[in-house]
């Protein structure tokens, strides 16, 4: 299923959806991973379906409709080649989406949302190994 045609069964019978709504509907949708990420990088709002589409072009995780279906959707910008805005926004929206993404998506995009999650973290910790640590976020092991 390419992207347009899941955009297209996403906004049936809408003419604007939030953000959230989107991730929603695509996770129930059991799209591709790949899809689900791609739209979390959205802003917040509410969009057409032809905004949607627009947006994914601009923040270049959408290739035109020339490619083939399997490459269409890139996996995201790697973690080493965002700013550090950017990863710690990327990794807000994954930390934002993971229960939906656990308790509603398919098996495809739960295992897409754990590489890419990993992938974020582990860039965010190589970047700032000495991160300020809460000591009230510190905890006894108890067994």
């Amino acid at each position: 299923m390419n992207v347009d045609a899941i955009l297209e069964d996403i906004f049936m019978g809408r003419q604007r959806l939030t953000r959230d709504e989107i991730l929603r509907r695509t996770m129930a949708a059991e799209a591709p991973g790949e899809v689900t990420t791609a739209l979390c990088a959205l802003p917040e709002g509410e969009y057409a379906e032809d905004e949607v589409a627009d947006a994914l072009d601009q923040i270049g995780t959408l290739q035109p409709d020339r490619a083939p279906p399997s490459s269409r959707v890139a996996a995201g910008v790697p973690g080493n080649e965002l700013s550090d805005a950017d990863l710690l926004r990327q990794m807000g929206e994954l930390h934002r989406t993971r229960d939906d993404t656990l308790r509603h998506g398919s098996d495809n995009a739960l295992t897409h949302h754990d590489d890419r999650l990993g992938e974020l973290e582990g860039e965010y910790l190589r970047r700032f190994p000495r991160r300020e640590i809460d000591p009230d976020r510190v905890r006894p092991i108890r067994w």
